[in-house]
């Protein structure tokens, strides 16, 4: 499966991920990723499907903060039916997959990103997650608002 990585800066990082939503369609499969919980090894993921995208953006809008600053959370935007695959990971790196990814290699061209073939990324060395307090609780209310309930998650 044909993949894009990339990365931006902080000014610009969150409002390219949106803007990378929408060849996605309007109704999508919406995957929470959690690693806050320090009893759990790895990482918890929440599924919601056939989430409405306006809805979905308006969500994501409300928790920019925590989306952009937490290192204990990630999500993932997919429409199974094309197939395609928008990630936002725990590192903060942008990850999109897909047959056709014409339509993100221009989305990101217009942020001024490059494309590098060799550029490597490492988050496989070994490295620190890190939270508070205050981003838990804004975890859970991000939960709640797109309507994921922990009994369908899934350990990884």
């Amino acid at each position: 499966m044909p993949v894009l990585m990339a990365s931006a800066s902080t000014e610009h990082l969150f409002e390219l991920f949106i803007e990378l939503l929408g060849p996605l369609g309007n109704c999508v499969d919406v995957v929470l990723e959690t690693s806050h919980s320090r009893g759990t090894p790895g990482h918890v993921d929440l599924y919601r499907e056939h989430m409405d995208m306006p809805v979905l953006l308006r969500t994501l809008w409300d928790y920019e903060d925590l989306l952009t600053n937490d290192g204990c959370t990630g999500l993932a935007v997919l429409n199974p039916s094309i197939p395609q695959e928008v990630q936002f990971d725990e590192h903060k790196l942008l990850i999109v997959y897909g047959e056709t990814l014409d339509a993100y290699e221009e989305i990101m061209q217009s942020y001024g990103l490059e494309h590098l073939e060799d550029l490597q990324f490492i988050t496989e060395a070994e490295h620190v997650h890190s939270s508070s307090d205050e981003f838990v609780r804004h975890f859970d209310e991000l939960k709640t608002r797109l309507g994921m309930d922990s009994s369908e998650a899934a350990y990884g």
